[in-house]
């Protein structure tokens, strides 16, 4: 299951300052997509990754322990994986 998590600059820097080297989730990191929009007048800035279940629960527990706000955000790109991976394919 692939897992798309987008999060804020100021949260990806410090995840990825938290993260062990070792961590599940810190090559997942490593490999994220600096992201630069504006919606409705409102810029974002931050990173976007994709990652597995396994990185992304890696993740999860470094993020509960350092900067627990990314914790929701990385619970509901979960939930929305798996949501998308049962739905039934309709007929063409």
């Amino acid at each position: 299951m692939e897992i798309s998590i987008k999060i804020a600059s100021r949260e990806y820097d410090q995840l990825r300052t938290r993260i062990p080297n070792d961590s599940a989730g810190r090559e997942a990191l490593e490999h994220a997509t600096r992201i630069d929009y504006s919606l409705g007048g409102v810029l974002f800035e931050g990173y976007t990754f994709v990652c597995d279940e396994y990185e992304a629960r890696g993740l999860q527990e470094t993020a509960a322990r350092y900067c627990p706000e990314i914790v929701p955000k990385i619970q509901e790109a979960i939930r929305l994986a798996k949501s998308a991976g049962h739905k039934i394919p309709t007929p063409h």
